[in-house]
Order: C-alpha cells, then sequence, then structure tokens
C-alpha cells in the first residue's frame, strides 16, 4: 500500500518507454518492395535482378546523373538505380546506371519513406527477400 500512489507513474512511464523503443526500432528499417513500389525504364517496368544496388534520387532537370556518379564511392561496381523525380524516361542504361522513374505517388511515398529532403542524394539496399529490399547505408545529400 505504500507504493501504490507510484504505481501510475511507473505505468506511464513503460507506456513511454515501450513506444519510443518501437518507433526507434521501425525507423530503423527501411523497405522497398519492387511489387509495390512499380519503377519504369524507358521501355521495360524494373525488376531487380542483383542482391544490391545504389539508389540515387535526383532530378535530371537541374543536374546531370554523370556528374552526381564520380561523386559517389563504388568500391564494388553494384548498379546504380538513378530515380528521376523529373520522370524523363527516355535514357538508355550505360555502363552500370539504370535510369528510372515512377508516378508522382510513388514518388512521394518513397521519398518520403527514406526521407529524402534534398536532390540528389543517394544510399545503398541489400536484398532482403525476391522483390524486398532493406536499406544498408544512411542517405547521403550531396
Amino acid at each position: 500500500m505504500r507504493f501504490s500512489f507510484l504505481l501510475p507513474f511507473f505505468a506511464v512511464l513503460f507506456l513511454a518507454a515501450s513506444f519510443f523503443y518501437f518507433q526507434w526500432t521501425f525507423s530503423k528499417f527501411k523497405f522497398i518492395d519492387f511489387q509495390n513500389s512499380v519503377l519504369y525504364g524507358k521501355d521495360y517496368i524494373f525488376s531487380p535482378l542483383n542482391d544490391e544496388y545504389i539508389v540515387i534520387f535526383y532530378n535530371s532537370k537541374s543536374s546531370n546523373i554523370f556528374d552526381i556518379i564520380k561523386k559517389i564511392p563504388n568500391e564494388y561496381n553494384l548498379e546504380i538505380l538513378a530515380i528521376d523525380f523529373y520522370q524523363d524516361t527516355n535514357k538508355d542504361i550505360k555502363d552500370n546506371i539504370i535510369p528510372l522513374s515512377a508516378g508522382m505517388n510513388t514518388l512521394l511515398k518513397l521519398s518520403n519513406n527514406f526521407h529524402i529532403t534534398n536532390l540528389p542524394s543517394y544510399f545503398l539496399i541489400k536484398k532482403k527477400s525476391s522483390f524486398k529490399f532493406i536499406q544498408i547505408s544512411k542517405v547521403v545529400k550531396f
């Protein structure tokens, strides 16, 4: 009976701690599901074949993708998914650069999911299952 007045305090403390813990764990892992997020190339719908990719969000109206690529370390020669917010899909695949675009709803969903606030930005993804990829690096902004 002596500590009954502390019970509500500890209950609220436990609820707050569990809320912040789950917010932290779910914000740590961000996924791209290529079955639900359709990305378009020049004349195809993108389907991942490799286990790892570099994802670049950029605007082809204001920056050149080849200038951006020079600034990104790519020791393992990973393929680069260049997602264009200007939605220019008339570019062909060159070297290891795959130019992609999507509908505005998909672009907004991806930018919100990965907290893309500046263009260009890039990060690495790795295969988790057949179409689901997980982010494995921080979002780097130029």
